[in-house]
């Protein structure tokens, strides 16, 4: 098992792939942390994509944060994530928001 945090400053309106998870591995994505910079509400997006069923299943949609709002799941929730598997990411147009997110890998087999 390892564990790490990948920080990103997200570009505004641009799907980002955040993290991928690698070859061998299976993943708990264990925590969603996104904060809002900008002096308005803005939505954001986070999405796992699934590349075995090559579909994007919806974690967050068009969440509304206010200025200087934070979004945080963690704890008794989670995702399971196998190889190849994608957090995608998805500011509103004129944001300006950071996220990390901390997953779990765990070497299959």
């Amino acid at each position: 098992m390892r564990e790490l945090s990948v920080g990103n400053n997200l570009t505004a309106n641009v799907k980002t792939t955040v993290y991928t998870v690698p070859t061998g591995y299976y993943a708990k994505w264990s925590l969603l942390f996104v904060v809002n910079h900008t002096g308005n509400n803005k939505y954001i997006d986070a999405l796992w994509y699934d590349k075995s069923a090559n579909i994007e299943i919806r974690v967050l949609d068009n969440y509304t944060l206010s200025p200087s709002q934070y979004i945080r799941f963690d704890g008794s929730a989670f995702v399971v994530l196998e190889e190849g598997d994608e957090i995608r990411l998805q500011s509103e147009t004129g944001s300006d928001m950071s996220a990390i997110n901390t997953i779990e890998l765990v070497r299959k087999g």
